[in-house]
């Protein structure tokens, strides 16, 4: 048998020695351009997702949205009941994310929000490489792919990301650059591949395929394969349709009791109660578009997505379809948040504009002068908005956003040590973070009173007895819970003092109350507390 087996043991070693040669040829031929690029890369990813840790390990994290996905990749690597006790929806009711599957293994080993923000850093920092690439074939310059990539890494936007907690949709940046570069290069397996990675991380992703898929004709049409070309284009947007409409008609109805997504009315009530609703109601009112397009919150929206890549990608307008979907939401939308560069609405939007922004500069690439001038004039706009706008270190006003270490953040970290790993717990928005891994933990006042839960309704909340623990940051429970808290410590309550500092407590259940644990009545839905409308 070993006589046997050694042939093959020989060629499968002969082959990996090739392939490594191959690679390291590959590797000593790169231009210096690419290394630095890469170097820029590593240094993004280190920054962030060190700050990312720290941000998490002294508080600075939210229930909405770290202990969601939290709590959602924590229950997939689980498997059984996806039901997500922090925000009232099931895993699959709530958005579809199934990239959060890739996420699972590390979760056996016991990650958690520490390594969701360094996974979250390093796909965002992995966007220079594709646009690296993107920008040295338009420009048949290296050090154009280098300006480039550290434009990319210098956007605002896509620093505020990397803060604003961890959200699936921040891990389609990447991909759709990539599938991008592919299609360029007509290679339609590794396009497909990059999308479906993209429509794996939420199902809006999809519109933006879409689009991809109607713009890339134009840029291919001198293939020498045009037909062949176009076909593969119109599988893209067949794709993205289909994804889209099999997610938000199917999926996620099918785990959210029959209804449509809860961010439909949420977000779009003003438009209308359903997607065809909202479409018919803003193609029919176009001056309702028009007003809120250029509210002044709008204008100063465009303005910060667009100074830091110069306003270049005006100069491909036709790249920008591609971003009008994720755009349009942001646009006409009830949510001040989606309209801020320090959420990760901008997140769908982002490679589109890096994509339109590299071809419109390759306008301006014309003769020695432009040539000089135009990766001045981009850094130049990089650097600055970055040190005006965004959350970097370079930014010393807006670099105070990452939470640091307080003389009460120890007392934080006892109170957490003090909830067993299988109690069911209610905590305040800033505790909860750290006590997601379980089916039950709720966003205080949830389950006492419904505040943010579920479709905005009581479906499924489940009766407050349930909850073993309660962890509260005092300057956080608001004014208005006050009472509640009073009756749960009050003589014969329901509940405890296990741990109390000036601002901290840490409650036990030792009994129940007629006053406390009281499931709320249908009557309480229609007065939901919408304490986070980033949700």
């Amino acid at each position: 048998m070993t006589g046997r087996l050694a042939p093959l043991v020989a060629s499968v070693a002969e082959r990996s020695g090739a392939a490594i040669g191959r690679r390291r040829d590959q590797m000593a031929a790169m231009h210096p351009a690419a290394w630095l690029c890469l170097l820029a890369s590593v240094v993004f990813m280190a920054v962030f997702g060190s700050l990312g840790v720290q941000n998490h390990r002294n508080f600075g994290t939210w229930s909405y949205d770290m202990a969601i996905y939290d709590q959602a990749t924590w229950l997939l690597s689980r498997g059984g009941d996806t039901f997500m006790s922090v925000r009232g929806l099931d895993v699959w009711g709530h958005h579809v994310n199934p990239v959060l599957y890739l996420f699972a293994p590390f979760y056996w080993l016991g990650a958690g929000p520490s390594f969701l923000y360094v996974a979250q850093a390093i796909a965002l920092g992995a966007a220079a490489w594709p646009a690296y690439l993107i920008a040295r074939d338009r420009f048949e310059n290296p050090w154009m792919g280098l300006v480039w990539s550290v434009v990319v890494l210098l956007y605002a936007p896509l620093q505020w990301i990397s803060w604003a907690m961890f959200h699936p949709e921040a891990l389609v940046v990447t991909p759709m650059l990539y599938a991008w570069w592919f299609a360029g290069r007509e290679r339609w397996g590794w396009t497909f591949a990059m999308v479906l990675l993209a429509l794996s991380a939420r199902e809006d992703a999809a519109l933006a395929v879409v689009m991809m898929g109607l713009v890339l004709p134009w840029h291919l049409r001198r293939s020498v394969e045009r037909r062949r070309a176009f076909a593969r284009c119109a599988g893209l947007v067949a794709l993205g349709a289909v994804w889209y409409l099999v997610a938000t008609r199917l999926v996620i109805p099918a785990f959210n009791d029959g209804k449509q997504p809860f961010y439909v009315t949420y977000f779009y009530g003003n438009y209308g109660s359903s997607i065809p609703e909202i479409l018919q109601n803003a193609v029919g009112n176009p001056s309702w578009v028009w007003r809120d397009a250029t509210a002044p919150d709008r204008l100063e929206f465009y303005r910060q997505l667009s100074w830091p890549f110069a306003w270049m990608h005006l100069l491909h307008p036709l790249g920008l379809l591609m971003a009008a979907p994720q755009m349009f939401a942001s646009v006409i939308g009830l949510s001040p948040y989606a309209r801020m560069i320090r959420y990760q609405y901008t997140s769908v939007m982002i490679a589109p504009l890096v994509i339109s922004a590299i071809h419109g500069s390759r306008h301006l690439w014309r003769n020695r002068p432009s040539r000089l001038a135009l990766p001045v004039v981009l850094l130049v706009a990089a650097y600055v908005t970055n040190v005006m706008w965004s959350p970097s270190p370079l930014n010393r006003r807006d670099s105070q956003v990452w939470a640091v270490e307080l003389p009460r953040t120890a007392s934080l970290r006892e109170a957490v040590s003090l909830v067993p790993d299988d109690a069911a717990v209610s905590a305040t928005y800033q505790i909860l973070p750290h006590l997601a891994h379980r089916r039950h933990a709720y966003d205080w006042p949830n389950p006492f009173i419904v505040s943010v839960w579920g479709n905005d309704d009581c479906d499924r909340l489940p009766d407050p007895t349930v909850v073993d623990h309660v962890v509260l940051d005092l300057t956080q429970i608001g004014t208005a819970n006050f009472d509640l808290y009073d009756a749960m410590i009050a003589e014969g309550g329901p509940f405890e003092v296990i741990y109390e500092t000036t601002s901290v407590v840490v409650l036990r259940r030792v009994g129940t109350s007629t006053a406390v644990d009281v499931a709320p009545q249908e009557a309480s839905c229609s007065l939901l507390a919408l304490r986070y409308p980033h949700r």
